[in-house]
């Protein structure tokens, strides 16, 4: 059986098994209906009188016992420290990743080991997890270009929806109902349902390699935005910075767990060294200045 011809890919979501719920359904209809009309509240910063020094802004940590886990415990599974690391590197956010195969076939997939890790070139981070390369991995690596698109709560569903286990020549489109087209300066499509995306080329890739078996099992490539694509009510004057509020960007937590980004805070970074040493309680801090405490 040619790989065109296989009726699905390896299910690997099986292999996870991150929904905790025996019924999802049942457990969702017992929930409150989704607030599409949410906006972006920006509130104060959850301590404004903080000051260099304090520390945490409330205690509640002091109630809690750490423990160690080792990820190389023996008899632990790697798929443990799969679902501790999502679990705990949150908020991600998620790329809707486009490809093209060699024969043609569009190829679109959710991906949340996903950031942006450079402006000058800007580039652009996705992991691939996994020994055997994936349709989005082998496409890159052949095609040299991918378009991504920002995963909007308006189209969360559909988006999820690719990331079902097609078979190569299955292009995940049509089973999204997202309208795609075709990039100016790459092959691939974006949605354009997406407040923001962008068309791609490869710039490099590293292989992931497991200690333990030596086998690979990710791979880290790096992609160079040649193009971006903005909703234009959605960006500043200045075409630098996009609305948050228009953006309405989904995170990625561990599990089956998702979220918004509708409530905030501004908060400035620290002011010049030089400024912020002329604090007696800066001075304090550093050992410039002696209290003569005991």
């Amino acid at each position: 059986m040619t790989k065109e011809q296989q009726i699905e890919a390896p299910d690997k979501e099986a292999l996870v098994n991150r929904n905790p719920h025996p019924d999802f359904a049942e457990v969702e209809a017992s929930r409150p209906d989704y607030n599409t009309h949410s906006t972006w509240t920006p509130t104060k910063t959850p301590k404004p009188t903080w000051s260099y020094g304090d520390g945490a802004n409330n205690d509640e940590w002091r109630k809690h016992e750490l423990i160690d886990i080792d990820p190389e415990e023996e008899g632990r599974p790697t798929n443990l420290n799969y679902k501790l690391m999502i679990s705990s590197t949150v908020p991600r956010p998620i790329a809707l990743l486009s490809t093209i195969s060699s024969t043609g076939v569009q190829n679109v997939a959710p991906f949340s080991y996903f950031q942006a890790v450079c402006a000058d070139p800007p580039l652009y981070s996705v992991c691939f997890v996994g020994e055997r390369p994936n349709d989005s991995l082998r496409n890159i690596l052949e095609s040299k270009e991918a378009c991504i698109s920002i995963i909007r709560d308006s189209f969360i569903e559909a988006a999820n929806a690719t990331s079902i286990n097609t078979p190569p020549g299955v292009s995940e489109w049509p089973l999204s109902g997202l309208h795609p087209r075709t990039g100016k300066l790459v092959r691939p499509q974006y949605a354009l349902e997406a407040a923001f995306s962008m068309e791609l080329v490869y710039h490099s890739h590293q292989d992931i390699m497991s200690p333990k078996s030596g086998m690979r099992t990710a791979t880290l490539v790096l992609l160079q935005a040649v193009l971006f694509h903005v909703w234009q009510d959605a960006i500043s004057a200045d075409k630098a910075t996009v609305d948050l509020a228009m953006l309405r960007p989904v995170f990625r937590a561990g599990g089956i767990t998702y979220g918004t980004c509708f409530q905030g805070f501004e908060l400035p970074r620290p002011e010049a060294y030089r400024k912020a040493r002329e604090k007696r309680e800066v001075q304090v801090l550093v050992g410039e200045l002696d209290t003569g405490d005991q």
